[in-house]
C-alpha cells in the first residue's frame, strides 16, 4: 500500500467493516479498508441474521447469495432445551422444553407478512467471505487484509493513519476525511478513550468449532440450537453450523462456560473429550476439533459514537452477549445508517451536521439491543431455578431433576411450571418487534407529533407504521405484472424516495424543485389501486392499511429505508414544506416543518 488519500478509511474487515465497504461503494464513496488478520474469520461465532439485516442485504443484492448457502427456515424453526444430547441414563437425552423460533411454526404468519424475506442462519466464517467478495467486486484494490492501523491522529480536516503491512513490515500513511472504526474496539475506541458503559466480562465462554456425525442424537430436523442443562449442573449450547443443515449438518459450535479462575486444557484432544462429556456422546465417536476460542461476554455501549472525524460502529461501539442474536445485526445496521450519510456529504448534498445524526440515531438503538440481550441472558437464571438447579448442591439438583421428569402428580406440576417459565424466553427467540420495530426519535428525521405505536413488553408483536423515524413498512405492490415490495422502491444508490397517494401531481412538481435545489436523487412513486392511473398498485390492500397518509399525502423515505418526513395531506405550500424538510434532514438548518 502506498501513501494515499481517501474520503473514508474503514478499520476492521469483519462483518461490520465489510458491509460498510459494500454500502459505501454503492453510495459512490471511495474508501480503503484495512484488516489486521490475513483473511476473514475462521470462527462461526456470530450466525443469526434477522429479517431487518436480510432486508438490507436484499437492497444491496446480497440476500440471494446468503440464502443460497444459509440455513433454510425448515431447519431453524425450533430451539430445544435438553438434559443431554446423548446418553442412556434415566435422566439423559430428555427434553425439558421446545420453542418455536425465528419465524417458525405459529410465528410464520407475522414474520412473513411484515418483511420481504425470512431470517436465516449463516455462521460468521461463511458469511464474511461472501461479504468480502461483494466488497471487492465493487471496490477492487480497496480492501487490504493483513494490514494493521498502528496509530492515528486527527485534526479539523481529517485523520492521518499509520498502516503497517504485517507481511512485509512496510509502513504507509493514509490521509482520510473520516475514519470508521469497525475493529471490535481493539484499537480505535481505546485510542479515543471513549468510555464503555455497562457490565459483564466476569466469566469466560469457550467456543469449540468441531465436526462430528450427530444425526443419531440431534434434537430434530427442525432444530437449529440445543441448550444442554444437565442434572450434573453443567450448562452449554450447541449450534448447527452447516454446510448442510438439519440432521445432515456436518459442523457444530459448542459453547460452554468456565468458572472464574478455572484452568482449561485447550488442546485438541482434551477439547474433543470435553465435547463428548458435555453432550454425553460415545467415547469412540470421531470428534474433529477445528477451532477453539474464548471470550468474556459483556453488555457495554460506548458513551459516544463520534469523536471528531472518527466514528465507531459494530463491536467498537457496542458489545453484547449472544443471547437474542443482536450483535452482528446491530453492527450491519450501523453501517447501513452511516453509509448513505457519508454519500450525501461527499456528494455535496449535506453538511457535516448530518453525520452527527449517526450517534443520535444509533446509540439509543444499540443501548436497547444490548439491554435486551442482557435481560435475555439473565432470564436463564429464572429458567435454571424452575428446573430445580441448586448451586453447590449437586445431589439436591439431581433429586429435583428426577422429580421433574417423574411420572407423578408432582412431576406433572413441576413440568407445567417449567413450561410457563420457559415460555418467557420467547423474548430471545421470537423478538419480532425488537428486530423490526426500532425507530429514531432524533437525528435526520422530522417528528410529526404523533405518538409511537405500543411496544410489546416481550418484544414479539410488531406494529408497522409510517411515523417519521420508523422503518418503512413492507407491503407487496404490483408494478405492471411484477410483484415488488415497498422496500424495493428504495435502491442501493443512496437516493431518496417520495411515496405519494394517487393524487401526486403537486408532489411531482415539489419534488423536482427540491431535487434541483439540494442536488439529491429523488424518485416520486405514486401508489394507488387498480382504478387509479398510478404505476404502482396496492393490489392486496396491505399498503392502504399502513400508509398513514391520505390520497394527496406523501412520505419522504431515506436511502436506508427509514421514513424521514410525512405530510398526511397536501397543504397549500408543499414545495416549501418539502424543501424545508430536506434542509433539516441534510443538516443545512434547524428549520422544522410538519405536514398539514
Amino acid at each position: 500500500m502506498l501513501d494515499t488519500e481517501v474520503p473514508v478509511l474503514i478499520v476492521g474487515g469483519g462483518g461490520c467493516g465489510l458491509a460498510a465497504s459494500v454500502f459505501l461503494s454503492d453510495a459512490g464513496v471511495r474508501h480503503l479498508l484495512v484488516e489486521r488478520r490475513e483473511s476473514t474469520s475462521v470462527l462461526p461465532r456470530a450466525h443469526y441474521l434477522n429479517q431487518r439485516t436480510m432486508e438490507i442485504f436484499r437492497q444491496y443484492g446480497i440476500a440471494d447469495d446468503v440464502y443460497r448457502i444459509s440455513c433454510p427456515p425448515a431447519h431453524m424453526s425450533e430451539v430445544v432445551w435438553r438434559t443431554s444430547l446423548a446418553g442412556d441414563g434415566p435422566l439423559d437425552a430428555r427434553d425439558l422444553h421446545r420453542m418455536e423460533s425465528f419465524g417458525g411454526g405459529s410465528t410464520t404468519g407475522p414474520y412473513a407478512a411484515d418483511s420481504t424475506g425470512p431470517s436465516t442462519n449463516l455462521p460468521q466464517h461463511r458469511l464474511e467471505p461472501l461479504l468480502r467478495r461483494h466488497a471487492e467486486e465493487r471496490a477492487p484494490s480497496s480492501l487490504h487484509f493483513h494490514h494493521e492501523m498502528t496509530g492515528f491522529t486527527q485534526d479539523e480536516d481529517g485523520v492521518t493513519a499509520r498502516i503497517t503491512d504485517r507481511s512485509t513490515g512496510e509502513v504507509s500513511t493514509v490521509r482520510a476525511r473520516y475514519l470508521l472504526g469497525a475493529d471490535g474496539g481493539r484499537t480505535v475506541g481505546s485510542s479515543l478513550d471513549v468510555p464503555m458503559d455497562g457490565a459483564g466480562g466476569g466469566f469466560t465462554i469457550i467456543s469449540v468449532h468441531f465436526s462430528a456425525d450427530l444425526r443419531r442424537w440431534w434434537s430434530g430436523d427442525l432444530v437449529l440450537m440445543t441448550h444442554i442443562i444437565s442434572p450434573d449442573g453443567e450448562v452449554s449450547v450447541v449450534v448447527a453450523t452447516g454446510p448442510s443443515w438439519g440432521l445432515g449438518s456436518e459442523e457444530w459450535a459448542l459453547h460452554f462456560r468456565v468458572p472464574p479462575g478455572a484452568a482449561v486444557d485447550l488442546g485438541a484432544a482434551a477439547i474433543a473429550t470435553r465435547v463428548r462429556e458435555l453432550l454425553k456422546l460415545p467415547e469412540d465417536l470421531d470428534v474433529q476439533v477445528r477451532h477453539v476460542s474464548e471470550y468474556r461476554p459483556e453488555g457495554v455501549v460506548a458513551r459516544s459514537f463520534r469523536a471528531g472525524r472518527v466514528f465507531l460502529a459494530g463491536d467498537a461501539a457496542h458489545r453484547q452477549p449472544p443471547a437474542a442474536g443482536g450483535g452482528l445485526n446491530t453492527a450491519i445496521q450501523d453501517a447501513h445508517n452511516i453509509a448513505w450519510k457519508f454519500g450525501a456529504v461527499f456528494g455535496g448534498q449535506a453538511g457535516d451536521a448530518l453525520l452527527d445524526s449517526y450517534e443520535a440515531e444509533r446509540l439509543p438503538v444499540a443501548t436497547r439491543n444490548v439491554s435486551w440481550a442482557m435481560t435475555s441472558l439473565l432470564n436463564y437464571g429464572v429458567l435454571f431455578t424452575s428446573l430445580g438447579m441448586v448451586h453447590g448442591q449437586p445431589e439436591a439438583t439431581r433429586a429435583n431433576f428426577r422429580e421433574l421428569l417423574s411420572d407423578t402428580p408432582m412431576g406433572e406440576t413441576r413440568r407445567t411450571v417449567v413450561r410457563e417459565v420457559f415460555g418467557t424466553q420467547r423474548m430471545e427467540y421470537q423478538a419480532h418487534d425488537i428486530e423490526l420495530g426500532h425507530y429514531y426519535t432524533a437525528g435526520a428525521v422530522l417528528p410529526d407529533g404523533t405518538p409511537p405505536p405500543p411496544r410489546d413488553p416481550m418484544g414479539a408483536t410488531y406494529h408497522p407504521v409510517t411515523r417519521p423515524g420508523h422503518r418503512l413498512p413492507h407491503a407487496w405492490l404490483l408494478h405492471g405484472d411484477t410483484r415488488v415490495s415497498t422496500h424495493d422502491l428504495v435502491g442501493s444508490q443512496a437516493g431518496f424516495v417520495l411515496i405519494t397517494g394517487p393524487l401526486s401531481e403537486g408532489w411531482a412538481v415539489a419534488a423536482k424543485k427540491a431535487a434541483d435545489a439540494h442536488g439529491v436523487a429523488l424518485t416520486v412513486v405514486p401508489i394507488g389501486t387498480k382504478t387509479d392511473a398510478a404505476d404502482y398498485q396496492d393490489a392486496e390492500g396491505t399498503w392502504a392499511a399502513v400508509r398513514g397518509i391520505d390520497d394527496d399525502g406523501a412520505l419522504l423515505v431515506r436511502p436506508d429505508q427509514h421514513v424521514a418526513w410525512r405530510s398526511v395531506q397536501a397543504g397549500p405550500h408543499i414545495d416549501r414544506e418539502l424543501g424545508a424538510a430536506f434542509r433539516r434532514i441534510l443538516g443545512h438548518s434547524d428549520v422544522t416543518t410538519t405536514g398539514s
